[in-house]
């Protein structure tokens, strides 16, 4: 149950992260790469959590596309 600009400002992240990892600077830090004690760093955890996210803005924009085509277009979407 994210807002709009929290949802732009994760997704945000996660491509300045896939930026710098991609090209060989240090990770940014956020609360999602930073480990207790302030060492950035990738986790299995924090990947599974960015996954997560994108499934979920994935299914919730499928949704939302669905229900505006059919509301607008009369068109039955079948996915």
């Amino acid at each position: 149950n994210m807002s709009g600009v929290e949802v732009r400002d994760k997704l945000n992240q996660i491509l300045r992260v896939r930026h710098s990892f991609a090209h060989g600077f240090s990770i940014p830090k956020y609360p999602w790469t930073a480990t207790p004690t302030g060492r950035v760093r990738l986790t299995a955890k924090s990947l599974q959590d960015v996954e997560a996210f994108f499934q979920h803005l994935v299914t919730a924009t499928d949704a939302g596309m669905k229900q505006h085509i059919e509301t607008n277009y009369g068109i039955v979407v079948y996915w």
